[in-house]
């Protein structure tokens, strides 16, 4: 085999890995992969008046979220509710985290309920349902999706974290 030759091979070998590397980190491949594999996926819905806030003189950052929940499947969905006080800073940098910004233009606990049980009802394959949020108006909530049969999980921290919504959930993380 000449210079030539052996050049376009490894061409064509690179090419040929790179059409594989993309065919296997679609979107539909993941999901494949995942039913295949029985890995669960997570919808998080994040309460973000409530809990986008100062902790400890620091900031709570929607990786905290990620981090917790990282070990229980794949997050499908991931969408933060505001309030209609939301800067537009606050809304680009939920967007840079990967979530989806939901500004409500009512209370925020009843577009909770409404994306949770759109969610849930649509049948969009999700096993396990994630709140975050402090609030005990999220307990009604995590009862109806468990009624669905899902698994639930709520994440929030102290002071002010409801006793109610931590007992409905099936799991609870505390964010220090």
């Amino acid at each position: 085999m000449n210079e030539l030759e052996e050049e376009e091979t490894l061409d064509e070998k690179s090419l040929y890995e790179r059409i594989i590397n993309r065919i296997l980190s679609s979107s539909s491949i993941q999901a494949l992969r995942g039913r295949i594999s029985g890995e669960k996926k997570i919808a998080v819905f994040v309460d973000g008046p409530n809990f986008l806030r100062k902790l400890k003189n620091r900031q709570i950052k929607l990786e905290e979220v990620d981090e917790k929940i990282k070990d229980l499947g794949r997050t499908s969905i991931r969408k933060v509710i505001l309030n209609e006080h939301a800067s537009e800073k606050l809304i680009q940098a939920i967007t840079n985290s990967g979530y989806e910004p939901l500004v409500s233009p009512h209370d925020i606990y009843i577009t909770l309920s409404v994306e949770v049980m759109e969610t849930v009802r649509d049948g969009k394959n999700v096993d396990i349902v994630v709140i975050a949020s402090r609030h005990a108006r999220t307990a009604p909530i995590l009862a109806k999706v468990k009624e669905k049969g899902l698994e639930t999980v709520v994440i929030g921290f102290e002071p002010g974290f409801s006793i109610a919504a931590q007992k409905m959930a099936n799991q609870t993380y505390f964010l220090e």
